[in-house]
């Protein structure tokens, strides 16, 4: 992750627009090739690239020059591409010293006479056919660097890791997968980098990096020395219920000319943000968190994720009690940068780091490391295993012993010659996000996604998400919160819905009961018992949940979705061979929030409500009641009109007791159940499709006042025996 080296200050680049910077006239050869010089020492690539370009223009037959430009643009931010010609012909040019070794060639890179090529060239000659995949002439002149050089030079191991990595690339490339990619659009992308995904895990909510002119310009006097552009700073995209992104906004905490700040990772619950921020080199993580509709400042990550070396990448597990990162410190170290994890201790600190061995970590770097929800599967990126150039994705699993599987590439084309990090996935496993500058798409570096065989979906995972809803013309009271109770430990989770738009999500473990408790300013509005089936394939609860229209502390409705379902819906997306190249102008932070508008709460009238009164002990609903046959008639205009129907039915038992049926909360369930039924067997009747209804029985109450031995006093009891259903 190359986020870390932007710390220059900008009185460095201002300098290298004054007219003087050395000593001398600055439109001579050796003032130029002087300062282009000095300009790659001070690895600002790019800036010399442009004086070296000048220099080959006039005399492109120096092999030398060729060499110095071809090796500022493969060094640079984004010209790598432009560097293969150049190589190319200081190869050519270049001549060895006559019985002497490369030691011996006399090569002065400093000496403006000189017009020779360095060895060296023909290793990034060989990197740059590698990146190009034309991996015939990268194995031929990587062997040619090691012959040359008799494996006695710096660069050798990394030559003959080259030619490893090119034999990957031929096999996994003899097998192609069928991966399909789309972009997903200019809401997101933009004419500059955009790039390291983060979901959410109700698939609702994009956060990722970006080196955009902000809307307001206020970031345009601050620019990144090493490239030329603006810092990285951290934006996010929500769907509507349609599934579509909306345009981007950048968060609260990137203030101008604070330095790179990019997202790493978002918590199952969406409430905390990991951040890297580049803290003048050096590399940290740090926390935000979620209050209302902003973000915290960040703070440091604790315990010892952070060093004095390179920490560049984190991803904490659903539950929030395991955190990996990514960290070049030497302690501990496998090689390069590796993978560490940390563990939440009882007194809620991090554990000391340790790293995750040789099976994940190898001498060369790991990057990019995502834990899925599940908290078995993780994907990260390697330059090791066997890795086809540059880095990977790789997938290992986390077994019952502790131990690691064996790290598996992800094959061809999703992985190329080139760097492909920041690789992340759904909740189900079925799409994955990631950037790459190699396709082409609206800028540099574009966010695509791609849709992933069935096989890959997820196991062992069920997650419950919706929408908390408030009433017509109001707002979700911060108060709102879902707890979670596990009905055979009693552990009790909690989940605030996000404010902006009242998304919420958790993660539950299979085969267990759970009882889901919805609450208003601590008043449960929603309370329902439900157990995750033991299934090992990916499940989904999906609960849309309606605030009374009468007070937001009353009952609420609630309706089932299916599997799917928004919030989290997935978008459609842009091939990548049909990508548009739209640019769409800057826009002013009023304009942006115009344009995205407002989450809409759905309309949470019902198009006709029916309620069945009964006597003692009574549960049935009769099909040829005039009343019911009305409902009916609703319920199967709606499917006619929408393709669906939503119904939400809700039955009470009073407090009179019931030796048929048990228990007065039996009576209740059984009296939504046969609501249930005959709602079925009447749109069946009808020759509609009865899987167009969407229900189930909800707020099985009971109510009333405590019984007094008078069970055939019905105007005391009656009003609270009944099964209601509503349909919109």
């Amino acid at each position: 992750m190359k986020y870390g080296y932007a710390a220059i200050a900008l009185f460095t680049l201002s300098l290298l627009d004054t007219p003087v910077r050395a000593q001398g006239d600055n439109t001579s050869f050796n003032w130029k090739f002087e300062e282009g010089n000095k300009l790659m020492e001070e690895k600002l690539f790019n800036q010399a690239a442009e004086i070296w370009s000048g220099l080959v223009a006039s005399d492109g037959e120096n092999g030398n020059l060729n060499y110095k430009l071809g090796l500022s643009y493969f060094s640079s931010y984004n010209q790598k591409a432009k560097a293969l010609p150049y190589l190319e012909r200081a190869s050519q040019l270049r001549q060895t010293a006559t019985g002497g070794s490369f030691m011996s060639s006399g090569y002065d890179p400093f000496d403006p006479k000189q017009r020779n090529a360095p060895v060296e060239v023909d290793y990034y000659l060989a990197r740059s056919y590698h990146l190009k995949n034309d991996l015939d002439k990268a194995d031929t002149y990587y062997q040619k660097f090691i012959d040359e050089t008799q494996g006695k030079h710096s660069q050798s191991p990394l030559a003959v890791r080259g030619k490893e990595q090119v034999a990957n690339a031929r096999i996994l490339e003899a097998s192609p997968l069928n991966y399909s990619v789309y972009n997903v659009g200019p809401k997101i992308n933009s004419e500059y980098p955009d790039f390291s995904p983060v979901l959410s895990v109700d698939g609702n909510a994009l956060f990722f990096t970006s080196r955009r002119i902000r809307p307001d310009s206020s970031n345009k006097a601050f620019l990144d020395p090493l490239s030329g552009m603006p810092h990285e700073n951290i934006y996010v995209s929500f769907k509507d219920r349609e599934g579509n992104w909306q345009p981007a906004e950048m968060l609260n905490i990137n203030p101008p000319g604070a330095g790179h700040m990019a997202v790493v990772n978002v918590s199952a619950d969406g409430q905390t943000l990991v951040i890297y921020r580049d803290d003048g080199g050096d590399g940290n993580l740090y926390e935000s968190k979620l209050v209302g509709e902003l973000w915290s400042d960040p703070v440091l990550m604790g315990s010892d994720i952070n060093t004095k070396a390179w920490e560049t990448h984190g991803a904490l597990t659903a539950d929030g009690n395991t955190f990996y990162f990514v960290s070049d410190r030497k302690e501990g170290s496998v090689g390069g940068r590796d993978i560490y994890r940390v563990v939440r201790l009882p007194n809620g600190v991090w554990s000391k780091a340790q790293n995750l061995g040789k099976v994940v970590n190898t001498p060369y770097d790991e990057d990019g490391v995502f834990m899925h929800p599940n908290g078995r599967l993780m994907f990260f990126s390697s330059t090791g295993h066997n890795s086809m150039g540059g880095f990977d994705i790789f997938t290992t699993e986390l077994e019952d012993d502790g131990a690691w599987t064996t790290p598996k590439n992800h094959g061809y084309p999703l992985n190329s010659p080139d760097d492909d990090v920041f690789f992340i996935t759904t909740a189900d496993g079925r799409r994955g996000y990631f950037s790459s500058d190699k396709i082409e798409g609206f800028g540099e570096k574009d966010i695509y996604f791609v849709d992933l065989p069935s096989e890959m979906e997820t196991e062992g995972l069920t997650v419950l998400k919706g929408y908390i809803i408030p009433s017509a013309g109001e707002t979700l009271p911060p108060s709102t919160i879902l707890y979670v109770t596990d009905k055979a430990t009693g552990e009790v989770k909690t989940y605030k819905p996000r404010q902006r738009d009242g998304v919420y999500v958790a993660i539950l473990p299979p085969c267990k009961e759970y009882n889901l408790d919805y609450r208003v300013n601590d008043k449960t509005v929603h309370t329902e018992d439900i157990f995750v089936e033991c299934e090992s394939s990916y499940q989904e609860i999906n609960k849309e949940i309606y605030l009374s229209p009468v007070s937001l502390a009353g009952p609420a409705s609630i309706v089932d979705l299916p599997k799917g379902s928004p919030p989290g819906k997935k978008e459609k997306g842009d091939p990548v061979d049909a990508a548009a190249k739209e640019k769409e102008r800057a826009l002013t932070d009023a304009e942006i929030k115009e344009k995205a508008g407002k989450h809409v709460a759905p309309d949470a009238k019902y198009a006709d409500e029916y309620a069945k009164f009964y006597v003692y002990n009574a549960k049935d609903i009769d099909q040829n009641e005039d009343r019911w046959k009305q409902f009916v008639d609703v319920v199967v205009d709606l499917i006619d009109k929408n393709g669906k129907a939503n119904v939400v039915i809700e039955a009470s038992a009073s407090k009179v007791p019931t030796k048929t049926f048990g228990t007065n909360e039996n009576l209740s369930r059984q009296r939504m159940e046969d609501a249930r039924t005959r709602l079925l067997e009447a749109v069946k009747a009808r020759g509609k499709d009865e899987t167009k209804l969407y229900l189930e029985a909800v707020n099985n109450l009971v109510q009333g006042p405590k019984y007094g031995g008078d069970f055939k006093n019905t105007e005391k009891y009656g009003k609270f025996q009944y099964a209601k259903l509503k349909v919109r």
